[in-house]
């Protein structure tokens, strides 16, 4: 979700004119912090021990950027509901992002099983004590190459990360109030 996000923003952003070379000029400040952040979830399958740890603080390096930059309304408050919503229902199931049984149901036989057995490090099968499941991965998404599984948290942070890079690149052909981030 975030790539197509990422991807279509940079699209937008070209075709109306912004440049990734004027970020200095967007007043985004700790730009590193959301880097950091995907990183660390980056590593969880390479260090499953501290998944936990990476967990929390990839969302408190997030969490830092969004309060850096409450200045962009759009991005702070996007990308800020969609890190409580993936915050709230991954801290409150053991620091597993539940997986409803219908998303279940379209993974191939080998991710069925490495979800089963645990060997993805933040996900988990929902379940009868699983809570709010309606804020974990529900929806399935079936874009080739980026699709998979998204929650209402994902969007969120999606279009946030939108914003985020339109104010960026400052576009100059695009309304005002979509590139004021």
């Amino acid at each position: 979700m975030l790539t197509a996000a990422v991807l279509c923003s940079l699209a937008v952003g070209w075709c109306t004119g912004g440049r990734l070379s004027r970020f200095e000029r967007a007043g985004v400040r700790a730009l590193l912090l959301p880097v950091a952040a995907l990183l660390l979830q980056g590593a969880l399958p390479l260090l499953p021990s501290l998944a936990t740890l990476l967990v929390a603080l990839s969302y408190l390096l997030l969490l830092l950027f969004v309060f850096l930059n409450r200045h962009l309304h759009k991005t702070a408050i996007f990308a800020g509901l969609g890190g409580f919503c993936n915050a709230l229902v991954i801290f409150s199931n053991h620091f597993r992002m539940p997986v409803s049984s219908r998303a279940l149901s379209q993974l191939s036989p080998e991710g069925v099983s490495s979800l089963l057995n645990g060997d993805i490090p933040m996900y988990c099968l929902a379940g009868p004590d699983t809570r709010f499941l309606f804020l974990g991965d529900i929806l399935h998404c079936p874009l080739p190459l980026i699709g998979g599984f998204a929650s209402l948290g994902d969007i969120l942070l999606a279009i946030g990360v939108f914003f985020c890079i339109l104010k960026l690149m400052g576009p100059v052909r695009l309304p005002g109030w979509m590139v004021s981030g």
